[in-house]
């Protein structure tokens, strides 16, 4: 069988196919190139938004601003002209995102910071060289040069137990800026000192809270016997007696006139049951003398709750010498004596850190004494506690707080650490540091909304019976308009 060739043939497509032909190939070009320009812009945008600062593309909607940095950090880190990395130490896929995220804001500060992460799966070793193979997992190495700190996940985290025993409940803070801060502070510090805490005369010595609290202010504790030494040493920049419980001998107290003679700085602390007046006549140098008795208070808000009255919770003066005391803290200063100041002289200054209240009393029969009651010879306060003096002739600096107890771990972790913020911020006076790096805690628990019971009526009777109502009659008035046109 045969096929005509002629029929078999498909006809040759008309110009007017061709052109649609052209628009569509041209159309499609059109499309393809339009979607990878699409595609690199995206890309493009994608890069530069991620280039730009966490706090101007991610904004802090939490509950008491917990990624908003403080001015004292801002400030800190833009001032900051020292390299400083911090490595994150957590599992991928398991990090706190609470943590990274503020580590971007910090990273958002200051071209100088910068965080990694380092997963103790793939980097086994990594902590080891830092000394925080035991790190908890979330915590933080921050390095700058040869310099290096761990920031603990704890420290980061703050439980409150305060209310535990009455509701039952706790509170949780994120103090994560504030540790990060301290940390940031202390690696980047090029100048150190020596505190050298005073023995030989049943001194108490400072615990490890105190300690860590003066290690990260960049101050190094060492003991001082004056029997051995003879005097004080040479980098010694501050010294510290506390709670002697036996008087300092001739030339002990010499030696101490000495160093403040040289500017030095001088942190005492004193047992009223202990008479030291060898000590006390260098105190009185510096224009300062005990108040006979002891501190009673009569106001229940400056002694603990279900403790004596004695145990006090003075007043915390503000000024430049307690500027590194988180605002809210106490300080607890349990069996307490009073110090009176000699009237203003030319080459002397004093500065009140610690008072009672008005309503306080010295009892001065104390050792004999069954109650608390106020005798007829009491003198009324209120009194100072602590107090700084200074010599402007020899620069020396000399802090007394009147009571033996202050520098105790007990104490100090019965107010949170308030009485190691304290001596931190004492001593970054008398070393001439500033306070720069105390920033209050973040709650974390979220505020209840109360409604007032007239209006949670009001808000019922709107929701469930005005709208429905008016939504019905609207429902209505539509329809039959519709019906009519």
């Amino acid at each position: 069988m045969k096929f005509n060739k002629k029929h078999s043939e498909a006809p040759a497509p008309t110009q007017e196919q061709k052109e649609s032909q052209v628009r569509s190939l041209r159309s499609g070009a059109y499309a393809s190139v339009l979607a990878a320009i699409v595609l690199v812009l995206v890309i493009l945008v994608n890069l530069v938004v991620g280039a730009i600062p966490t706090k101007y593309t991610q904004f802090d909607i939490s509950t008491g601003k917990m990624f908003t940095l403080s001015d004292t950090t801002r400030t800190m880190l833009r001032e900051l002209s020292k390299d400083v990395t911090a490595y994150y130490l957590a599992e991928t896929g398991n990090e706190d995102s609470n943590i990274t995220r503020i580590l971007d804001r910090y990273a958002g500060e200051s071209s100088h910071f910068k965080w990694q992460q380092r997963d103790p799966a793939v980097y086994p070793t990594f902590a080891q060289q830092y000394g925080a193979e035991s790190a908890n997992t979330s915590s933080v190495i921050l390095v700058c040069g040869d310099s290096y700190t761990l920031v603990d996940y704890y420290d980061m985290y703050q439980a409150d137990y305060s209310n535990y025993y009455t509701t039952g409940s706790y509170t949780m803070s994120f103090s994560a800026e504030s540790a990060l801060s301290s940390g940031i502070a202390k690696v980047t510090r090029e100048t150190t000192y020596t505190l050298y805490q005073m023995t030989g005369h049943g001194e108490t010595a400072l615990e490890s809270d105190f300690t860590e609290t003066l290690t990260n202010a960049g101050v190094t504790v060492q003991d001082l016997n004056l029997i051995s030494s003879g005097s004080v040493p040479e980098d010694a920049n501050v010294v510290l007696v506390n709670a002697p419980q036996t008087d300092f001998s001739t030339l002990d107290a010499d030696a101490l006139r000495g160093f403040l003679r040289k500017g030095g700085c001088v942190l005492v602390t004193t047992d009223l049951t202990v008479e030291t007046p060898n000590l006390d006549a260098v105190l009185a140098e510096y224009g300062m003398s005990r108040e006979p008795g002891l501190v009673v208070e009569t106001d229940a808000s400056y002694y603990a709750y279900r403790y004596p009255q004695t145990y006090l919770l003075p007043e915390l003066k503000s000024n430049t010498i307690t500027s590194g005391v988180t605002k809210g803290m106490y300080v607890f200063a349990p069996v307490a004596q009073g110090i009176v100041k000699a009237e203003e002289q030319d080459n002397l200054s004093f500065t009140t850190l610690l008072s009672t209240s008005s309503g306080s009393y010295s009892m001065t029969d104390y050792a004999t004494a069954e109650t608390v009651q106020k005798g007829e010879n009491d003198p009324d306060g209120p009194f100072d506690l602590a107090v700084a003096a200074e010599n402007s002739e020899t620069e020396g600096k000399l802090v007394w707080i009147n009571c033996p107890n202050v520098l105790l771990s007990q104490m100090n972790s019965a107010v949170s650490g308030g009485n190691a913020q304290l001596l931190g911020s004492i001593v970054n006076w008398m070393t001439g540091e500033e306070n720069a790096v105390v920033i209050d805690s973040k709650s974390m628990s979220a505020e209840t909304l109360t409604v007032p019971p007239q209006a949670t009526m009001l808000l019922g009777l709107l929701f469930t019976i005005v709208l429905p109502i008016a939504a019905i009659i609207i429902g209505i008035v539509v329809a039959i308009l519709r019906r009519r046109h």
